[in-house]
């Protein structure tokens, strides 16, 4: 008896290193898996939610026919992206370069927001040492297919960080890839979706999870571009929020700041730094004193404002003697 179809199953591709006549290759395989791939739009409970459907197979098929043909070239990160792009639906895709101690090196960037230039000016600028992608890779991290959800501290929402950098670029949620190069340098691809209530589904995050191998296999090849000719410029940015304020904080004010500055509660800071919320509170409010700033936001301004003269040590001293 023939077997009935599952009605909502679709195909993924998978690939993995593998043996050839000519050395490595790919190895390819079909894998049928009943799972519903997303887009837009529904409502649920008030929120968008993304409609159930089947990936677009020929712009599938096209995009990876792309990755083949552009293996070995610059162009093989667009034609990734691509692939995803065919995979589920995201309206902003940034694909950046981290290495220790050095200012993110942008590789792709497909951005739909207004003010998408001056947002991701913004990130490269300083704004991604609070990005929860950036800390994942900085605090190490396992390699992987993460929804922002897993990352993020658990005030990220109401930070300023993501108030006044991550919401005007008007992304509503991210998952981002991870891979790890040599040389101590690791690849962060994000695919954003738009919309105050828009979230990316369960069903979109396995599927993408499920070509895990191709991506990393694609940018393993891609390999990381070599580093710039002047890296003095850049080094030690990533030291930029461990030290910021210390030459005028305690020790103590110091790491309620940079995890204030990393999006954590009052309740969290607690937590991880074993002393009572109002205790946190007192740290909060003689920091604020000190730094001569009044809330979170005039607090974020001067973390990045300061990052435009550092050289290393405390940002702020720097900042503060210039000119």
């Amino acid at each position: 008896m023939a077997r009935k179809s599952e009605p909502n199953a679709s195909w993924c591709l998978a690939a993995a290193p593998a043996r050839t006549g000519n050395g490595r290759g790919f190895a390819w395989r079909l894998c049928r898996a009943s799972r519903k791939v997303r887009e837009p739009f529904s409502s649920r409970n008030g929120r968008v939610a993304l409609k159930d459907s089947s990936p677009d197979f020929s712009a599938l098929g096209a995009a990876l026919a792309g990755v083949l043909r552009h293996a070995g070239t610059p162009a093989l990160v667009r034609e990734l992206v691509g692939v995803l792009r065919a995979l589920v639906l995201a309206d902003d895709v940034m694909v950046v370069l981290y290495r220790s101690g050095q200012a993110p090196e942008l590789l792709h960037d497909v951005s739909a927001g207004p003010q998408s230039a001056e947002n991701l000016a913004t990130y490269l600028k300083g704004a991604y040492l609070l990005d929860p992608f950036y800390r994942a890779f900085a605090d190490g991290v396992a390699p992987g297919c993460y929804r922002l959800r897993q990352l993020a501290p658990s005030a990220f929402r109401s930070s300023e960080y993501c108030r006044l950098h991550f919401a005007r670029t008007g992304i509503a949620d991210e998952i981002g890839y991870l891979v790890p190069l040599e040389r101590g340098a690791c690849v962060h691809l994000s695919l954003g979706v738009r919309g105050a209530q828009a979230r990316f589904s369960a069903a979109q995050h396995r599927l993408l999870q499920d070509f895990r191998p191709l991506v990393e296999e694609a940018l393993h090849r891609h390999g990381a571009p070599a580093a710039g000719a002047n890296p003095a410029l850049t080094t030690q940015l990533d030291s930029a929020l461990k030290f910021f304020g210390r030459d005028f904080l305690t020790e103590r004010e110091s790491e309620v700041i940079q995890l204030l500055l990393r999006g954590h509660s009052t309740k969290s800071i607690a937590e991880r730094l074993r002393i009572s919320p109002e205790t946190v509170k007192l740290h909060r409010k003689h920091s604020y004193a000190k730094l001569d700033v009044s809330s979170q936001a005039e607090l974020f301004h001067l973390f990045i404002d300061a990052l435009g003269s550092y050289r290393g040590g405390d940002p702020l001293t720097g900042y503060l003697n210039r000119g």
